[in-house]
């Protein structure tokens, strides 16, 4: 029997480099992989309240006594949203220019911690601040707190408490 020359050998070592080539080439014209997706940018002042998937509930608006986008609530305080219930709560968001917070109103119970405001049935909670908290006063708080307060005790009596809290 007669062995094979070399050349076979080198013939196959010349086709395995020609594909390591080729496969590189291939590789390189892909480009690098795709980049992790990037966070959105923060959404700016103006875009805020998310919207909420529905509107508030016939039994909310009655508490609020129709307060809805729009409304004033001082001089300089206005509302830009409110909630369902959601979470046992309902959020009312409200802004002065580019200040502003939401305010939490839940039934007293639901909640240990002593609230900035609360009614007979509610309790008050501000949360969000924005763009910062350092951008508000507590006079800021106060006059929302005190203005959604008087309108909540004026209907907490006769309105039911909302479904869902």
């Amino acid at each position: 029997m007669r062995r094979r020359s070399s050349g076979a050998g080198v013939g196959f070592a010349l086709l395995g480099g020609v594909a390591l080539v080729v496969l590189a080439i291939v590789l390189a014209l892909r480009g690098p992989a795709d980049p992790a997706p990037v966070a959105p940018a923060a959404i700016a002042s103006e875009r805020f309240p998310n919207a909420w998937p529905d509107p508030p509930t016939a039994d909310v608006a009655a508490l609020l006594d129709g307060l809805g986008p729009g409304a004033s609530l001082t001089e300089s305080w206005r509302v830009r949203g409110v909630s369902p219930v959601h979470e046992q709560r309902i959020l009312v968001d409200v802004a002065s220019g580019e200040r502003g917070f939401r305010v939490a109103l839940m039934l007293k119970e639901r909640d240990p911690r002593r609230p900035p405001k609360s009614t007979a049935r509610y309790a008050l909670f501000t949360l969000q601040p924005r763009p910062t908290a350092e951008s508000l006063e507590d006079a800021d708080y106060s006059a929302v707190l005190g203005a959604l307060a008087t309108l909540v005790e004026k209907n907490e009596g006769v309105v039911p408490v909302p479904a869902g809290m």
